[in-house]
């Protein structure tokens, strides 16, 4: 469609239509949503509306390039417009009722001749080649290097071991304290086959390492290494010897330097193992499509065009309508070591299927520019806010900062379950570095006692992984597990907690030179009420056929509390009152337990409190282990301990030790 749009100029020299449409208003109407019909634009386009052409050119993309929409449908479809973002591509997001929907962007390309309607901004548009998106990266670095302050970084020492990457096969170096420039690799193992370093290859890796044994993803990140200028990468399976546990230990520790270091950290999100590479031909299915040129009154043509949005709702958003936060299901994103190596690194770039995403400390960018829009600013775990709330130092935001953390991370997959503290080590020190205090199994001893209160529905993790009183003592790699921590500073129940509870002692174990990494004993001693309860059922007798057992148990007292026949305890007897208490994994006999009040909302009288089983150990030394929880509210359960606190009126204080 080509066409002259009718134009005249007002007193301030803006462009003016002669006429406006009564339909779409000529998209005017700001600060509002427009809410069209496809059938109101088709005949409003039909009697020369040249912007309802536009709009009905959009449902047409939708529907035969997109094939998001149902071509019987055309008289029920509708089109929502928000009106957002000055200067962006105008968002239209157009449904049928049978619940088709598609999500688009109307555009001019940045830096040709704008388009005369205010609401249609400008769009960058994605690079197809690889050497395009190499030179796109090239810029993204070069801008960061000179004009981000925050991202400014003295020249550190090079990892332990690099790959020079200077020859056609690439070989290990040992750095010997060197500051040079590096790359690194943030990839998916996966199942196939991974070159790794062992102690027996070790010494042929320094030699060589032929270009034919690397796997795709590794091939092309010595490419794009090369293409940036760099000498050095940094490639985890290569640069650490994966069967020495010393060196392990050592080098995983590093982790944070490591991340923090490399000039950029190339990220092979979409990739889910090494034979898929990141370095291809973008798709071709969803290309732009020009939609409309016309002439502007000054004589100079203009394109509009359209292409499919993608707002990257992983980040979660506020746009365009019926959007969702939505996690991301890149491969890389799934996988626990990722986590930390995204947050940890100075600059990171992911290689997605369909474009270039950016993240530094001081910006957040894609190549189609959604990243940039004012209203997608939104982000609680991206790069700067990471840093910025570091940067703050203050207990209560760094402890809310690291249980958002926590519940991010525990979702993530580990191939090696072990590693559940040490893939997060890196982030632990730079907690450290911001005066979080003492690091304990995942938690931090200045959030104690509060932060024990962490609720979980998975299994118990084998073999040992930390002390029952942390979350990393459960594994959550099972389909329906969940984890949820809690914080003194970022509580679920959005009620202030009274704390009853006192912690007495704590302290862990390292196996390793990392006192981050893995745990291999700990305890904690605490003194609080005390209450022996007795398990009697599962609740409405439902088991979990994923995990084999039962969350939620129907209980009673175990013994009459003093003085006999309370108001709260009828005289009857304690068997008379039952109440309920949520496992953290699925117990199949648990009768008789303990629960330890930690702490009271009294807004609701409601106790907050762990459930745990005595273990009598050599020497008649008795200790308890975590096996549950007692709280207000317990998501995906149906504990609820209001007005509980009657419980624990008469409870012993007693001082116990948890393991």
């Amino acid at each position: 469609m080509s066409a002259s749009l009718p134009e005249s100029k007002n007193h301030s020299g803006e462009l003016q239509h002669q006429t406006k449409c009564k339909i779409c208003d000529d998209l005017q109407r700001v600060g509002q949503t427009l809410s069209l019909t496809l059938s109101q634009v088709s005949e409003a386009a039909t009697g020369g509306c040249q912007t309802c052409s536009i709009l009905k050119e959009s449902c047409t993309y939708a529907r035969d390039v997109l094939h998001e929409l149902d071509a019987e449908q055309d008289a029920q479809v509708s089109l929502q417009i928000p009106v957002v973002d000055d200067g962006f591509p105008m968002i239209v997001g157009i449904s049928d009722i049978d619940g088709g929907y598609s999500f688009n962007e109307v555009y001019t390309v940045s830096g040709c001749a704008k388009a005369p309607w205010l609401l249609i901004g400008e769009g960058s548009e994605r690079t197809i080649t690889t050497e395009k998106n190499i030179q796109v990266l090239r810029g993204w670095i070069d801008t960061c290097l000179t004009s981000h302050p925050a991202c400014a970084r003295q020249q550190k020492k090079l990892p332990t071991r690099v790959l020079d990457v200077s020859s056609h096969n690439p070989s290990l170096r040992a750095s010997h304290g060197d500051k040079e420039p590096y790359a690194a690799l943030s990839h998916c193992w996966g199942k196939s086959p991974l070159i790794q370093t062992h102690r027996d290859t070790l010494r042929d890796r320094f030699d060589a390492i032929p270009w034919k044994n690397l796997s795709k993803t590794f091939q092309d990140a010595v490419t794009t290494t090369r293409e940036l200028g760099l000498r050095y990468l940094w490639i985890d399976s290569l640069c650490i010897v994966q069967d020495d546990p010393e060196d392990w230990a050592r080098e995983s520790g590093k982790m944070a330097s490591i991340y923090e270091g490399a000039q950029v950290v190339l990220a092979a999100s979409d990739a889910k193992d090494g034979h898929d590479g990141f370095l291809r031909p973008r798709s071709g299915s969803a290309l732009p499509k020009s939609i409309f040129q016309g002439i502007k009154s000054n004589g100079n043509p203009y394109s509009i065009r359209i292409r499919k949005g993608d707002y990257h709702k992983w980040y979660g958003d506020a746009l365009p309508p019926r959007s969702q936060i939505s996690p991301d299901s890149s491969p890389l994103s799934t996988r626990g070591w990722a986590f930390q190596e995204r947050l940890l690194a100075t600059r990171y770039v992911q290689f997605r299927s369909e474009e270039l995403i950016w993240e530094c400390r001081s910006a957040l960018w894609c190549e189609c520019g959604a990243l940039t829009r004012p209203s997608q600013q939104r982000e609680p775990l991206s790069k700067k806010a990471f840093y910025d709330t570091l940067g703050s130092a203050t207990h209560p935001e760094i402890f809310s900062l690291w249980s958002k953390i926590v519940n991010a991370y525990a979702i993530k997959a580990l191939t090696n379950g072990g590693d559940v503290l040490p893939a997060l080590s890196g982030l632990a020190k730079q907690f450290q570095k911001s005066n979080a205090g003492t690091y304990l199994a995942g938690l931090w001893e200045a959030d104690f006692p509060l932060c024990l209160l962490w609720e979980a529905h998975a299994v118990k993790a084998s073999p040992y992984r930390a002390p029952s009183w942390s979350w990393a003592s459960m594994d959550t790699s099972i389909p329906g597990s969940s984890l949820l921590t809690e914080s003194t500073f970022e509580s679920k129940t959005s009620y202030p907690t009274t704390v009853l509870a006192t912690v007495e002692s704590v302290s862990c174990t390292s196996d390793s030179s990392d006192p981050t990494g893995r745990i291999s004993s700990g305890y904690l001693i605490i003194t609080g009420k005390i209450l022996d309860i007795i398990a009697t059922e599962p609740v409405d007798n439902h088991e979990d056929t994923s995990m084999q057992g039962w969350f939620d148990w129907d209980a009673r007292l175990a013994r009459q509390p003093r003085p006999y026949g309370s108001k709260w305890i009828p005289r009857r007897g304690v068997e008379s009152f039952t109440f309920r208490f949520h496992a953290d994994t699925p117990l199949s006999n648990p009768r008789e337990l303990t629960c330890l009040l930690i702490g009271e909302i009294p807004t609701s009288q409601a106790p907050r409190a762990l459930v745990l089983r005595r273990l009598c150990l050599g020497g008649g030394q008795v200790v308890y282990e975590r096996v549950g929880l007692i709280d207000r509210v317990i998501f995906g359960s149906s504990v609820r301990s209001y007005n509980w606190m009657y419980l624990f009126e008469y409870a012993p204080t007693d001082t116990i030790t948890i393991v």
